[in-house]
């Protein structure tokens, strides 16, 4: 899957930043876990990433996985999706020009999983001030762009 799967606007998203690596398992990308079982798997093509903003500034990262087995796919997002909380997925820092800033660790983060044949989508959002609450609310305004990957995933 090419980065063209992101689009440039989404309802008030701007993308900001994104890259393609044909390796799925750097420490930049996923954290020990998930690299295991990606290598336990038959193989990734790739990973893109990318990184939008909306007006307020939050924070809004996505990971597209593409794997040679669709079943690889599905036990990966089985796998993050048993603990919404264990963040298995790297947030990407935001280029300077981009002007948001680079929040810290302990920032609320939330995270939503969504498959497509072999293609794992994993999105995570973070509000601008980092603050740790309102998730709800949150990932409502991840939906969106999750939806619109997922449709140019399927076309």
């Amino acid at each position: 899957m090419p980065l063209s799967v992101f689009p440039q606007q989404v309802q008030g998203y701007t993308l900001v930043a994104g890259k393609a690596d044909p390796v799925c398992t750097g420490a930049d990308t996923v954290a020990t876990v998930l690299a295991g079982k990606i290598a336990q798997s038959h193989g990734c093509l790739g990973v893109d990433v990318a990184l939008y903003r909306d007006a307020d500034g939050n924070q809004y990262n996505l990971a597209l996985f593409t794997l040679k087995d669709p079943l690889d796919a599905l036990d990966l997002m089985t796998f993050l999706a048993r603990d919404p909380t264990d963040y298995e997925v790297a947030v990407q820092l935001p280029p300077k020009e981009s002007g948001l800033r680079q929040l810290p660790a302990d920032s609320g983060l939330v995270q939503e999983f969504a498959l497509n044949g072999s293609a794992l989508l994993v999105g995570m959002a973070q509000w601008s001030d980092g603050r740790t609450a309102d998730f709800d609310k949150l990932v409502e305004q991840l939906s969106p762009l999750t939806r619109a990957v997922v449709a140019r995933v399927q076309a």
